[in-house]
């Protein structure tokens, strides 16, 4: 059983979540307008000491939250033009809260998960004795008349303790960001704190990793990475300049809404998972 109704979201994917996204953000730029204003708003607090803290929470469970209704509002809806019909009448304060609650559970079961593969990285550190090789080390750092052999049996040292660990987190970071797609998707489907919470630890099913390992799935990924990458680059020049920040920041919303609807669709296609 199919999740969404409109099967273009699955004959053609990419094109449909580009099409999806340019009227989440077009559809009524009022909304979109005061949405980026408080983003900006939220990012000039983050740098404020103790409140800077709480306002990066929120504005991550904002943009969080935002992706929750652009998918929710492309299920309810089941067409294009129905979506553009309720997006124009749409209300700001749904828009960023109406979701507000899966939005935190998601966050913060996506924190505690990146503490946890902290800890594991840590402990596989600790396990093959690299707080002990660099404590040693600290003390036979070759100074500035070393030889060239000294130099390089010294960074063969540093070389040898820490490859377990820099190949845990290249193989670990490389097939989560793979998986997140999917997981993300599964999340987006759920309405409470808890449940959203708990989809996170999605990521050691077994059954999303088969489900994930198939073609339509490995295509639909690495085009959206491919068109995040080349956004996320004018995006990132964007936001570095005063005058360009407008545009990093509808660039931001974009990205928000499109990988929201990536992922859905992302489940939206192995839903018998």
């Amino acid at each position: 059983m199919r999740i969404f109704s409109d099967e273009t979201l699955v004959t053609s994917p990419i094109h449909t979540a580009m099409s999806y996204t340019w009227i989440a953000i077009s559809g009524r730029w009022k909304n979109t307008v005061i949405v980026a204003l408080a983003l900006i708003l939220l990012s000039i607090l983050s740098i404020v000491p103790v409140l800077g803290f709480i306002a990066s929470v929120v504005q991550a469970i904002v943009l969080y939250a935002l992706g929750y209704w652009v998918v929710d509002r492309i299920k309810e809806s089941g067409s294009m033009d129905a979506f553009k019909e309720g997006v124009a009448t749409e209300k700001i304060k749904t828009m960023m809260f109406a979701f507000f609650s899966p939005a935190a559970g998601y966050y913060v079961g996506f924190m505690i998960f990146s503490i946890i593969m902290m800890i594991v990285t840590v402990g596989i550190f600790w396990i093959t004795g690299g707080f002990e090789m660099v404590a040693a080390m600290q003390h036979q750092q070759p100074g500035p008349d070393s030889s060239p052999e000294e130099l390089y049996a010294f960074y063969v040292q540093i070389m040898g303790v820490s490859t377990p660990t820099i190949l845990f987190l290249l193989i670990t970071s490389l097939f989560f960001s793979y998986l997140w797609p999917l997981v993300y998707g599964y999340a987006l489907f759920q309405r409470t704190f808890s449940d959203a919470f708990n989809a996170v630890f999605m990521f050691f099913s077994t059954r999303f990793w088969s489900a994930a390992f198939t073609g339509s799935y490995f295509k639909l990924v690495t085009l959206w990475m491919l068109i995040l990458f080349g956004v996320g680059l004018v995006m990132g020049i964007s936001i570095g300049t005063v005058i360009l920040l407008p545009i990093g920041i509808l660039m931001l919303l974009w990205m928000v809404y499109f990988t929201a609807i990536v992922s859905a669709e992302a489940y939206n296609l192995a839903d018998d998972i």
